[in-house]
């Protein structure tokens, strides 16, 4: 059976099932009985004309890949209604708005951005998530997180996925920093103190050492930029990092080390616009960075 329309109620009962796992939790949260619930998701089933949910003798196993499909789309269609629902309901922008970023950059910017959304949209649930940028991007296309702000390293780098919308907000160098006074740079193997696997600045890194016949010799690995940048001001080994992620008791270094690719701090979001509310919260952000880039036409 080929739908006209979806119900926006079979919907979110489908969601509520999937995110709390059982039958029984989702009708709790919906003031619903649990038969309602199941019913609700039969109806659903036969719209689509597949099964959505994995159940084996009276247990939930999670949904079907049909299901997981669905869900994507379920999930952006509720946050659009409930955000449409809200602008006739209450004045401002609301709702809630799961944005995932780099940890650097709560160190940095951040701070200062969150008072400013929090006086600016007090309506609006912010939630926070602080990871790798492939893990946020692969939380963004699970449709996990509504905005994701994540790292992009080289001219090179993979553009996003169809059906995603992007805003280059800075683009930076990225650069060699030594401890001052400190032979680290100078040494081989090349001591080197770096973000966990996966980090693009990690990955930059290493690739250029290996291009350039460097041996690296890691030793600090580390979650956050304070972490490193104390190891390397104490003259244990160098890094690669931004080079507005400089603080006292660092120096670039400017001979012996390969070059390192260009970055940038890029917004991605699922569809043609982001919404409201992280628009709202990019362009807090965007005023905030020093030397930030253009919105591309």
């Amino acid at each position: 059976m080929n739908p006209r329309h979806l119900d926006l109620d079979l919907l979110r009962t489908l969601v509520a099932i999937a995110d709390s796992g059982s039958f029984s939790t989702a009708a709790e949260r919906l003031g619903r009985s649990q038969s309602a619930v199941s019913l609700q998701v039969k109806r659903l089933e036969e719209q689509v004309g597949q099964p959505l949910l994995d159940r084996a003798q009276g247990r939930l196993n999670g949904p079907t890949e049909e299901g997981r499909a669905l869900l994507d789309y379920a999930r952006r269609l509720l946050r659009l209604h409930d955000e449409a629902c809200s602008l006739f309901t209450a004045p401002g922008v609301s709702g809630h708005l799961r944005v995932g970023l780099p940890e650097e950059l709560m160190e940095d910017a951040f701070p200062a951005v969150l008072q400013a959304f929090a006086q600016a949209c007090p309506r609006v649930t912010l939630s926070l998530r602080s990871d790798l940028s492939v893990r946020l991007g692969q939380a963004l296309e699970a449709g996990e997180l509504d905005l994701a702000i994540v790292k992009r390293v080289g001219a090179g780098a993979p553009q996003p996925p169809a059906g995603q919308g992007e805003w280059v907000l800075r683009q930076e160098a990225l650069v060699w920093f030594s401890g001052e006074g400190s032979e680290a740079a100078h040494q081989r193997p090349l001591p080197l103190a770096v973000f966990q696997e996966g980090c693009v600045f990690r990955v930059a890194g290493l690739a250029a050492l290996a291009q350039a016949g460097i041996e690296p010799a890691l030793r600090f690995t580390g979650h956050s930029a304070t972490g490193i940048r104390h190891a390397v001001a104490a003259g244990l080994a160098v890094t690669p990092l931004l080079r507005g992620m400089a603080q006292p008791g660092l120096v670039a270094v400017r001979q012996g080390l390969p070059p390192l690719p260009a970055t940038a701090l890029v917004a991605r979001w699922r569809g043609a616009e982001p919404l409201a509310s992280a628009a709202h919260l990019l362009e807090l952000l965007q005023r905030q960075l020093w030397a930030p880039a253009a919105l591309p036409a």
